[in-house]
């Protein structure tokens, strides 16, 4: 990735609260330095017409250090009073606050933003005041209504551009999900006649030598039907609708491999009622048996599990296949699996995401982590 994508995702994930900050250090250093320089000059000018002493060597020598200071100030108070919200924060008070969608989005930065302005204004004008002695005595200067109308408008000026921009990214965020999802539905319309036909010639195959197996598996297949048509229809669906889908999937992959495939599975009862997106996590398990389980002689073991922690759900797909070093094998989800983070990120914001992981013992862990979703 270059230097310019990484700074565009650090620039884009700028307003977003998260624990761990994914982007490294001399991208956020080249960030908070290129504020500061920005509203530094833009106040140091202002000043300067204001006194009529732009370009002049005061100006030069003091005016324009002093407003850099004050600038450097306010962006330390910037950098260290986010940093300390996310770091101390709870995550589900952060996942609330990234999770609007409305106005209190846009209120709740532009309050806590104007807020630590004003103590780096105050810091950097004491600062100034014993540096440079050009400045009438702080508390004096708080005292003036002038200071107040001018730090309020400009805070006001900040604000409303600040909420333009929400607007115009969450208009952004919401074409963007709509687009995944249908990428989603033509992608599943493009998947589920191959599974389609499948299905039925394994069926066929079974009927002359192994009628009884034929009819389970037919079975089976209804049932899948059965699950998975109704969660292509909708937007959304319960964490409980995707496991039926996902033992009716699985029931029909061990009528196929036999005695090679055992599955595990587990969702407390209190998170079956938990809204998820549809679809969400098939193509794990198809990967798992597809590349984890399938070119292995003796098979393995599938494990679906869903779990909350620290104000999140946490959906994983365990496999004691051959993990992740093994030879990959052609006609896999690779699509369907960026599929899975973008429509993630749309609908979450970039707290949410998919990793795969090696499993403890051999195979793979691919993990869903998401903020805790409301009940359906």
């Amino acid at each position: 990735m270059s230097f310019k994508e990484e700074l565009t995702q650090a620039l884009r994930r700028r307003r977003t609260l998260m624990k761990q900050r994914p982007d490294r250090l001399h991208v956020r250093v080249v960030i908070y330095a290129a504020w500061m320089l920005a509203f530094g000059l833009s106040f140091a000018v202002f000043g300067g017409i204001q006194a009529g002493n732009l370009g002049t060597a005061a100006w030069w020598h003091a005016q324009l250090p002093a407003n850099l200071l004050v600038s450097a100030c306010v962006t330390l108070c910037q950098y260290v009073g986010y940093r300390g919200l996310e770091r101390f924060a709870p995550q589900r008070w952060l996942d609330v606050l990234n999770g609007l969608r409305d106005w209190r989005y846009g209120l709740f930065f532009a309050s806590f933003s104007i807020v630590l302005a004003l103590l780096g204004v105050v810091v950097g004008l004491s600062l100034v005041e014993t540096v440079w002695k050009m400045t009438e005595p702080l508390p004096r200067l708080l005292g003036r209504a002038e200071f107040w109308r001018q730090f309020l408008l400009i805070s006001a000026l900040v604000s409303g551009a600040m909420m333009l921009r929400y607007r115009a990214r969450l208009h952004r965020e919401q074409l963007q999900a709509r687009v995944t999802e249908a990428q989603l539905k033509l992608l599943q319309g493009q998947i589920e006649p191959h599974f389609l036909f499948n299905t039925l010639a394994n069926v066929q195959s079974l009927i002359d030598f192994d009628p009884a197996r034929a009819k389970l598996m037919l079975e089976r297949f209804t049932d899948y039907l059965r699950a998975s048509l109704g969660q292509m229809r909708g937007e959304a669906t319960t964490l409980a609708q995707e496991f039926a889908m996902l033992e009716a999937y699985l029931g029909l992959m061990q009528l196929r491999m036999g005695d090679r495939l055992r599955v595990a599975m587990s969702l407390p009862a209190e998170l079956g009622a938990l809204a998820v997106p549809p679809l969400l996590v098939q193509p794990l398990v198809e990967n798992a048996i597809h590349h984890g389980l399938e070119p292995t002689i003796a098979g393995g073991t599938v494990s679906v599990s869903a779990r909350t922690a620290d104000g999140r759900l946490w959906i994983e797909v365990a496999d004691d296949g051959q993990g992740l070093d093994g030879p990959r094998r052609r006609g896999g989800n690779g699509i369907a699996l960026g599929n899975i983070r973008e429509r993630l990120t749309a609908r979450f914001g970039p707290t949410a995401g998919l990793e795969l992981l090696p499993r403890d013992g051999g195979g793979t862990l691919a993990r869903i982590q998401i903020p805790h979703p409301a009940s359906a």
